[in-house]
């Protein structure tokens, strides 16, 4: 029977599906292909998934994890992508852990129908996961299975076929083997060819060994990788450049001579194996006791020049096999000889080159002792001073950046900084807390050289990130008989190498001569600037007094109380407020840009315009904002601006408008404790010349607080850098809301005070509060007798229960007036020529807060308003009263009156504001 007339491996089902044939014969087949695969990569177990007659995945082999096998399985199977799962992954979300690592590799067709199944891999012997390299391998396998599962057929009548197969299968894996054994020297011969092409055209000894032993851990497939130097005296080996996680701890271990694997093949210059380093007391133990490391096994050779062994490279720990073998020696030799090439070019270099250096720096420390001296001559203020030295210091110690670190003598808890940093010396300002590693130092008194590491910037505070980069030398100084704390740091240096000791000496030859002249030219600038600064603060603190409102305003509406503190000796801040009568006042709190005498002349002039325009205008908040700006950019030549909040109150109708030119979002507290923001919008004024500004309008009740502030009353931080904030202020406000506005503005200060724990303020406090006034209502009703003499009971009814509750001026004597003209009316026309029996008239009154309305009912003839006359002033004169004078006179002392006929009653309505 000819092999293409046989029936194939691969079959079809009734519904066209392919799937692989079983037999006895097949699975011995199937089990063998399952042994090979897992000698490749020393897994513990295999199987194969195959598709069966009705489409479902059988399994062939054994697992010992049979459900996770079975979903790895079934997922490789139906995305016919293969995968590596590692261990403690979790295949669906809700599922355990895995706990073995994995290799599922699909068979069959990755375009076509053709799906046979899956090659899973359960665990790796010795190691914790299976590599990408494993993975490589076994879906190489697979995919030739794939290939030879296609072209082989079955016959039970012909068995010897199988051999055929089997045959094939051992072919397979031999080209497996070739083709990872093949990988491998192409992979090492590249790095090989990469070494020798770094070492010819790199001087960077240290990039270069690094490179160098980077690639011997990659070429290895090992942990880690390290270069050893022996020292001047040949005593010990140091730690040159270590590759691997435990890098930090590693270089700060010497291997004695004589001592350890490494110690030993620098005494016999032969390379050593070790794949039982655990068990091998020739290991030198220090370096897994100091790393916490496990060393398994080691593959070392010497570094030889001439004849001479100047140190030794190490392999330590291989990932994916169990040992080193002789093969690795050969090819671990080239990597020595490399590393030996490297390090002795490099010296022979630097050797040439040490000498001229010398020469050169001498001479370059001379030119710079000189240019310092021209400098300090030269400079007449600090930063000019520090302009000419950090340069002289940059070009000498050859670095990008260098600088001054001060603590300032008045501001202890403030660090004054002068940056040299891309050719541009500026200065500025740190708290005390952004600084870790200056102030160690500057309180030991010892320099310190290093080299910028991630495990170094994790100690490192704003200060330090600022001025340190890549590398940084720092000389603390502090002249005897002097109140100087400062340092004086270089960063960047431009070499292959950090600072060195030469450039500390450097250093400190120039810092003795720029502390001196830096003390003495702020001494002398403190005596110029003493007086002038002194008399500016006076002028300043005249024209700020005279802005302020000279007291506050009293009314039985609100209670007003307010509090500005400035943080120096002048303040940004200003307030104000005005009573437009008793019906209209308005209230503002602004912050000016800039300090000292020209800040002051500013606020000033801003100041002055805000107040014409509100006190000769009737424009509301926003109309008067977009006006005032206009006049204060005429005037604004020096780039200041103000931000300002301006509200304005009506008490009839109890409505506050608002309008912010760049200010904080202010504050309504309402009764019941809730809150809300005020918010505006619009530029600050001075800023553009043309603006418009958005405000607001609220109803406002008694019983609310209105909160005006600045942002130095809620920016205030505490030692920590925590911000006070404005929940914070607001809370500590509603929780003193029962106490008078004066005492509340008082107690959030000192609350901000010992929140910042500091004497001096972050900035100026200026905070206005304004609590109104509680409702409080009142009611009275009495009948009297519609005769003439019941008039005077009327007035003491009144006088009795309003008298000490009306405290508008003039009020009580309107009130009384108009009464008496009202009841004269209903007694005198009202009930005239009526046959009412007793006729009586009803007054009532009703308090609400400020407000007083006052009813009189009488049953008398109607009232007709339009039939009253208009009074006649001249008749009134001359004592000839003709009509209409009294209800002309009830209507002009009242601020409301009218008039309803219910069909049975008349009911004259009086209202008067008496507060």
């Amino acid at each position: 029977m000819k092999p293409n007339s046989l029936p194939p491996i691969i079959l079809k089902n009734k519904d066209g599906g392919f799937y692989l044939s079983s037999s006895s014969e097949l699975d011995d087949v199937y089990h063998f292909i399952l042994g090979q695969a897992k000698r490749f990569v020393s897994a513990k177990a295999a199987a194969i998934y195959v598709r069966n007659e009705r489409g479902n995945l059988s399994q062939i082999g054994l697992m010992q994890d049979k459900a996770n096998a079975a979903l790895i399985a079934k997922h490789v199977f139906k995305s016919k992508k293969s995968i590596l799962v590692k261990k403690g992954t979790h295949i669906n979300p809700n599922d355990a852990p895995v706990s073995e690592s994995y290799i599922a590799c699909y068979l069959g067709d990755e375009l076509g129908d053709m799906s046979l199944g899956v090659l899973v891999l359960e665990g790796i012997k010795h190691f914790q996961n299976f590599s990408e390299q494993d993975l490589d391998l076994i879906n190489y396998f697979s995919a030739n299975l794939n290939a030879l599962f296609k072209d082989t057929v079955f016959s039970e009548e012909e068995p010897q076929f199988f051999n055929s197969l089997a045959t094939s299968v051992l072919l397979l894996i031999d080209n497996a083997n070739i083709h990872n054994n093949n990988n491998r020297l192409q992979y090492f011969l590249e790095e090989i060819i990469r070494v020798a092409v770094l070492i010819n055209t790199s001087v960077d000894l240290e990039h270069v060994l690094v490179m160098v032993m980077e690639s011997a851990k990659s070429v290895f497939r090992t942990e880690a990788s390290s270069l050893l130097l022996l020292d001047e005296k040949k005593e010990f080996l140091l730690f040159h450049t270590v590759t691997g996680e435990k890098r930090e701890e590693v270089s700060k271990i010497k291997v004695p001579v004589g001592q350890g694997i490494a110690g030993t093949v620098a005494v016999t210059k032969q390379p050593m194996i070790i794949n039982d380093a655990q068990n091998d007391d020739r290991v030198f133990r220090d370096v897994d006791k100091a790393s916490n490391f496990v060393t398994r096994n080691i593959l070392a050779s010497p570094l030889i020049v001439g004849d001479e062994v100047i140190g030794v490279i190490e392999a330590i720990n291989t990932i994916d096999r169990n040992n080193f073998s002789q093969d690795d020696i050969d090819t671990f030799l080239s990597f020595s000889s490399a590393c030996a090439v490297a390090i002795q070019k490099t010296r022979l270099l630097e050797n040439l080159n040490i000498t001229n250096l010398e020469l050169k720096q001498k001479l370059s420390t001379l030119e710079s002792i000189f240019d310092l001296g021209q400098a300090v001559l030269e400079s007449h203020d600090e930063l000019g001073l520090m302009s000419k030295t950090l340069s002289i210091l940059t070009k000498e110690l050859s670095c990008e950046d260098a600088g001054m670190v001060i603590i300032e003598e008045k501001n202890k808890n403030r660090i004054q900084v002068y940056a040299r940093q891309l050719g541009i010396v500026r200065e500025s300002f740190f708290p005390m807390f952004e600084s870790r590693l200056f102030l160690s130092l500057m309180e030991s008194g010892n320099p310190r050289m290093a080299v910028v590491t991630p495990q170094l910037e994790e100690s490192f505070l704003e200060l330090e990130f600022y001025t340190l980069k890549k590398n940084f030398l720092i000389l603390p100084i502090a002249p005897r008989g002097g109140n100087l704390r400062a340092a004086l740091y270089v960063s960047g240096k431009h070499s292959a190498h950090s600072f060195n000791e030469t450039d500390l000496r450097m250093l400190k030859t120039l810092s003795s001569p720029l502390a001196k002249a830096y003390e003495n030219l702020r001494l002398n600038q403190e005596i110029i600037t003493k007086k002038s600064i002194e008399k500016e603060i006076e002028i300043t603190r005249k024209i700020q007094n005279n802005i302020l409102p000279n007291a506050l305003i009293q009314s039985p509406l609100f209670d007003l109380g307010v509090m500005s503190v400035a943080a120096k000796e002048v303040s940004g801040d200003f307030y104000d407020f005005h009573a437009f009568g008793d019906e209209q006042f308005s209230f503002l709190v602004a912050d000016v840009s800039g300090k000292s005498l020209p800040a002051a002349i500013f606020m000033a002039m801003s100041s002055s315009i805000i107040r014409t325009l509100s006190r000769t205008t009737d424009l509301s908040p926003s109309e008067l904002l977009f006006r005032a700006n206009q006049l204060i950019y005429e005037d604004s030549q020096s780039g200041m601006f103000v931000t300002l909040f301006l509200v304005n109150y009506q008490r009839k109708t109890r409505t506050l408008k608002f309008a912010s030119a760049g200010h904080n979002d202010q504050i309504w507290i309402k009764k019941d404790g809730s809150f809300e923001l005020l918010k505006g919008k619009g530029a600050p004024l001075g800023v553009v010349p043309h603006t418009n500004y958005q405000g607001g309008e609220i109803q406002l009740e008694p019983g609310d607080i209105l909160v005006f502030y600045t942002d130095g009353a809620i920016e205030e931080k505490s030692p920590d850098g925590e911000e006070y904030g404005l929940e914070r202020f607001i809370d500590f406000i509603i929780q003193r809301r029962d106490e008078s506005s004066q005492k509340i503005v008082e107690s959030v200060y000192d609350d901000i005070r010992d929140f910042s724990r500091s004497e001096e303020q972050y900035d100026d406090f200026t905070v206005m509060i304004l609590k109104f006034a509680e409702v409080t209502s009142f009611e009275m009703v009495k009948s009297f007798d519609a005769h003439p003499n019941e008039i005077p009971k009327l007035r003491d009814f009144i006088s009795e229960h309003l008298e000490s509750k009306i405290t508008k001026p003039f009020a009580f004597d309107d009130i009384l007036i108009s009464l008496d003209e009202a009841a004269t009316n209903i007694v005198m026309h009202s009930y005239k020529d009526t046959e009412l029996q007793n006729p009586k008239f009803e007054c009532k009154f009703e308090l609400m807060g400020d407000k007083l309305k006052i009813i009189l009912v009488d049953e008398g003839k109607p009232f007709d308003r339009k039939k009253v006359p208009k009074p006649s002033v001249e008749a009134n004169l001359k004592g000839e009263r003709k009509g209409g004078f009294g209800v002309y006179l009830m209507e002009t002392l009242m601020d409301k009156v009218s008039y309803e006929y219910n069909g049975k009653q008349n009911i004259t309505y009086l209202e008067k504001i008496i507060v």
